[in-house]
C-alpha cells in the first residue's frame, strides 16, 4: 500500500510538472477549449426544443413504413391492388404469399432492418431485409413485411441504401465555427501567456546593457520562462555585485597603496641611510600582498578546476602540518578519513585563509572537523579578541575590515573571508563565524557529504 501511494504521489508530481511547461499549458488549453466545443456541439444535436431525431436511415425508412401503414389499415383482399397503385420507379411494390427470399446481409440492410422493425412494432408487423445479388452486394434489396391478420407479405424492392449523408444545417456549422474561433481565440491567448513574459525578459536585457540598477524581474509563465527569468536575476545580481566589488576593491586598494607610496618616497627623498632598502623592501613587499589578495579575490569562482574525490582530513592535516613546521601553534582533529568531492586547489585556499585569519589575531589554533548525518563540519578557532556579535556578518562582506576588536593588519584589505564565503559557496556550502568563550573566534564550515557510488 505505501509503495502504491508513493508512485502515485510521483505520478502527480511528473503530471503537475508536465502541465507547467509551455507544451502541456498549450496542450491543456487547446484539450479544454475543444472539449467544451465538442458539448456544446452535443447540446445542439441533442437539443429537446428542435425536430425529433429521424429514424436511420431516414429516406427509405419513411417511404417503406407509410406503405405498410396504408396497406395495414385496408382489408386484405384491397391490398394487393393497392400495392400496385403505390409503387414508384424507386420502390418496387406487391403482395406476394410466396416470395423468392433474397439471402444476403450487409451491414446497411442491417440498420435498415433495425429501424424498420422499430417504427412498424405499434403494428405488429415483422420485418427481413436482405441484398439479393451475391456478387453485387450494392445491389437490389428486397424487404419483406408480415403484415397482422394476412397470409401474404408486403414485398418491397429498391436499389441500394447506403448511409444518408450528414445534414449539413445550422447546428452543425455553428458547432464547427464555434470550434474554429474558440480553438483561435484561446491560442492566441496561450501563446500571448508565453510571449509576454519573453518580451519583458528581452525589454529587461536591453535595459540592462544601458544601466545595471534594475529591479528584479517578475519570475512568471511557464516553466521555462520563469527558469529564463530566475537565470537572468541571478546573472543581473552577480553582474551588480561583481562591478560593485571591484569598485570598492580598486577605491580600497587605491587608498592603502597612498600610504606605503608616500613613505617610500620621504624615506628616498630624507633618508640615504643602509637601511633604507630594507624598509623600502618591506613596503614594496606590503604592496605585493595587497594586489595578490585583491587579484585572488577577483579570480574566485572563476578557475576551471574540476572536482574529483579526495581524503578531506588528509587535506587539513598537511595543511596544519605546513603551519605547524613553520612555527605556527596548531593542532589538528578529526576523522582518519573523510571522502569528499570537491575541487582540491579551493578547499586548500578556504583552509589556509581560515588559519592565516586565525593566526592573524591569536596565538595558539585548534582545527576540528567531524561528520554529522549528512554534513561535514570544519572548526577553525582561536584565541584571539574575537568580533563583536553585531559585525559577525559584516566581515564576510570584502573590503571590511574591525578595528580595534581584531586589529587592521598590514597587508590585509579585507578580502580574506570573502574568499573563503564564495568557494565554500560554490560547493554548496555555508560559512559562519561565532564568538568562543571567554575567548577567541570560530569559524565553521558546513559542506553536503556527497556519497561515491
Amino acid at each position: 500500500m505505501p509503495s502504491s501511494a508513493t508512485s502515485f504521489s510521483s505520478d502527480a508530481r511528473v503530471m503537475r510538472r508536465f502541465f507547467s511547461t509551455t507544451l502541456g499549458q498549450i496542450l491543456a488549453i487547446i484539450v479544454c477549449s475543444s472539449s467544451v466545443t465538442f458539448a456544446l456541439f452535443t447540446l445542439l444535436l441533442l437539443n429537446p426544443s428542435g425536430p425529433p431525431k429521424p429514424p436511420w436511415p431516414w429516406q427509405p425508412t419513411f417511404r417503406i413504413a407509410n406503405f405498410a401503414r396504408v396497406l395495414a389499415r385496408l382489408p386484405v383482399d384491397a391490398r394487393a391492388h393497392t400495392a400496385a397503385v403505390m409503387q414508384t420507379p424507386d420502390y418496387v411494390l406487391g403482395m406476394t404469399t410466396t416470395p423468392a427470399r433474397c439471402t444476403v446481409n450487409t451491414l446497411d440492410n442491417g440498420e435498415l432492418y433495425h429501424t424498420l422493425r422499430d417504427e412498424l412494432r405499434d403494428i405488429g408487423a415483422t420485418v427481413s431485409v436482405h441484398s439479393c445479388d451475391k456478387t453485387d452486394p450494392g445491389g437490389t434489396i428486397q424487404v419483406l413485411v408480415k403484415l397482422p391478420g394476412d397470409d401474404a407479405q408486403l414485398e418491397v424492392r429498391t436499389q441500394h441504401i447506403g448511409p444518408e449523408p450528414p445534414r449539413l444545417r445550422f447546428p452543425f456549422y455553428g458547432a464547427i465555427l464555434f470550434m474554429c474561433v474558440g480553438v483561435l481565440g484561446m491560442s492566441v491567448w496561450a501563446v500571448s501567456l508565453v510571449v509576454r513574459p519573453l518580451r519583458r525578459l528581452a525589454d529587461k536585457a536591453d535595459a540592462f546593457g544601458r544601466d545595471i540598477a534594475l529591479a528584479p524581474i517578475e519570475e512568471e509563465g511557464p516553466l521555462e520562462i520563469r527558469r529564463a527569468a530566475h537565470a537572468f536575476n541571478l546573472m543581473q545580481e552577480r553582474i551588480t555585485q561583481s562591478l560593485h566589488n571591484r569598485t570598492r576593491m580598486l577605491a580600497a586598494v587605491s587608498h592603502d597603496l597612498r600610504t606605503p607610496l608616500t613613505r617610500m618616497r620621504l624615506q628616498i627623498d630624507t633618508n640615504e641611510s643602509p637601511s633604507m632598502r630594507d624598509k623600502v623592501r618591506k613596503d614594496i613587499d606590503l604592496m605585493q600582498t595587497m594586489v595578490s589578495s585583491a587579484l585572488s579575490y577577483l579570480n574566485t569562482g572563476n578557475d576551471n578546476e574540476n572536482k574529483e574525490w579526495l581524503d578531506l582530513s588528509a587535506l587539513i592535516a598537511t595543511v596544519c602540518d605546513e603551519y605547524e613546521e613553520a612555527g605556527a601553534a596548531i593542532r589538528y582533529d578529526g576523522p582518519r578519513q573523510i571522502r569528499y568531492f570537491c575541487r582540491p586547489d579551493g578547499m586548500q585556499r578556504v583552509m589556509a585563509n581560515l588559519i592565516d585569519n586565525a593566526l592573524r589575531f591569536g596565538e595558539t589554533v585548534v582545527v576540528v572537523a567531524s561528520v554529522r548525518d549528512d554534513t561535514i563540519l570544519i572548526d577553525v578557532s582561536d584565541d584571539g579578541p574575537g568580533i563583536p556579535e553585531t559585525r559577525l556578518r559584516d566581515v564576510l562582506e570584502p573590503f571590511v575590515r574591525l578595528d580595534p576588536s581584531r586589529g587592521s593588519q598590514p597587508g590585509s584589505v579585507g578580502l580574506g573571508l570573502a574568499i573563503v564565503r564564495d568557494i565554500v559557496r560554490a560547493h554548496d556550502g555555508h560559512l559562519t563565524l561565532f564568538n568562543r568563550r571567554p575567548s577567541g573566534l570560530t569559524a565553521r564550515v558546513q559542506l553536503r557529504h556527497a556519497v561515491e557510488f
